[in-house]
């Protein structure tokens, strides 16, 4: 059995799932509740939320034969892009894992991904002599100090980890990034520019309050602060911005606070549909997995018409200096 989130249950023809936008990426999970403590997570040792549930999407379980067989029928339609296993730290996690890995290559050829914190070099070597095509690191937090609070030590081994994995398998590495951990926008664009450095790719997700969890009363980053980051990402990863076009300063007692763009014609850059749309690894659009459908929309699941576009670019409250 494996877990599968609702949305590409409903892709997959295993569920009826009215939905707005599809999901491009075949989202599965591996693992029971996990060892580790993570504040934010609903899979986390001392979260009480539903061990059906991760940030705001529910988990359904299949038989994985079932599911490996509608996948490969659905990706012969066109309908999916890739297929990314998200593995919680419990018993036997990365023997569940392999598993998964070996049926899903025996019957599709999508792109697969390991969403994972793994212990060690040994666990990324086994995973991508398996097929995996990329590891998506849970760093999450920016910082040090960001990290210590919400998921625990070995920040720096963390940090090794994914360096030395980078530089012995590049392209085939990426970090997730949530923003509204604490951070400021100053740390989590220079943890951008760190992992463009480094040859990553960067998931950006919004920080979820979910019941159950330690962080379940902490508010969600306010828009303005994660378009202001969002943007950022895409004019570092995509139009190869540096850090002195970045200007940083004190708002509304806010420090580190991304105040100015030195950019010319940013705005007109910005323009592209894909600069809101949701980052990561190539086909993620991961519909609704921080937002509610009723919004605010942290992360576009598709292309921005015009007008949604203009309104997103307002919502940086930079002004077009």
């Amino acid at each position: 059995m494996i877990r599968v989130s609702v949305g590409t249950a409903g892709v997959l023809g295993l569920a009826q799932v009215p939905m707005d936008v599809a999901p491009t990426t075949a989202y599965l999970l591996v693992g029971g509740r996990c060892t580790m403590s993570c504040a934010f997570c609903a899979q986390a040792r001392e979260s009480s939320a539903s061990d059906m549930a991760l940030s705001r999407v529910t988990w359904p379980e299949f038989p994985l034969d079932e599911v490996c067989v509608r996948m490969r029928q659905v990706e012969l339609r066109g309908e999916l892009r890739r297929c990314c296993i998200q593995v919680t730290t419990s018993h036997d996690h990365l023997g569940h894992t392999m598993e998964a890995v070996h049926s899903i290559r025996a019957s599709a050829s999508l792109p697969l991904d390991i969403s994972i914190l793994p212990t060690g070099l040994g666990q990324v070597e086994a995973l991508i002599a398996a097929g995996v095509d990329r590891i998506g690191f849970g760093l999450d937090a920016a910082c040090e100090r960001v990290f210590h609070r919400v998921k625990g030590a070995y920040w720096d081994r963390v940090l090794w980890l994914i360096e030395e994995t980078s530089r012995r398998f590049p392209g085939h590495v990426a970090i997730h990034l949530i923003v509204g951990l604490g951070e400021t926008e100053e740390e989590a664009i220079c943890r951008v520019f760190w992992a463009r450095g480094l040859g990553t790719k960067v998931g950006l997700f919004a920080f979820t309050p979910l019941r159950g969890t330690l962080l379940a009363g902490a508010s969600p980053p306010l828009l303005g602060q994660y378009r202001r980051v969002q943007a950022a990402l895409w004019l570092i990863m995509e139009q190869g911005a540096s850090p002195s076009d970045f200007a940083f300063g004190d708002v509304r007692s806010r420090p580190g606070s991304l105040i100015g763009i030195r950019i010319r014609d940013w705005v007109t850059l910005l323009a592209d549909s894909r600069a809101f749309e949701t980052s990561g690894c190539p086909g993620c659009n991961r519909p609704f997995y921080n937002e509610h459908p009723g919004g605010p929309m942290y992360n576009y699941p598709r292309a921005l018409g015009a007008a949604e576009i203009l309104q997103a670019i307002g919502e940086l409250e930079l002004g077009d200096r």
